[in-house]
């Protein structure tokens, strides 16, 4: 899993993801640089990683699932992740562009 820092403006980007079982820290990720851990699905169809982001101006923290086997299985045999303002867009392999676009899970102010 690759997660990408994908805003304007120079701005750095602070990135807490975690599962049930393991918290992946804190990292804060430059203009353009990106974070990647490696993890193993769950035969059951149960895991799932999610990810808190906050970076200057943004006006709380965001949180999005960064990964969830119910969703992600078949179509992540290489997850990217690329975050904007709006939320985050997801790598398709088919069209070899990350046009998979989701707003933020929830806001926090």
């Amino acid at each position: 899993m690759t997660v990408i820092n994908g805003l304007e403006g120079n701005l750095q980007l602070t990135v807490h993801c975690k599962s049930k079982d393991d918290d992946l820290g804190v990292r804060v990720l430059g203009p353009g640089q990106s974070f990647y851990f490696k993890f193993w699905t769950c035969v059951f169809a149960s895991t799932l990683f999610h990810c808190s982001f906050e970076w200057p101006g943004s006006g709380g923290i965001h949180r999005f699932d960064i990964y969830d086997d119910r969703h992600d299985y078949l179509d992540c045999a290489y997850c990217e992740r690329l975050v904007k303002p709006f939320g985050v867009c997801k790598y398709t392999g088919r069209t070899k562009k990350f046009d998979r676009c989701f707003h933020w899970k929830n806001e926090s102010m």
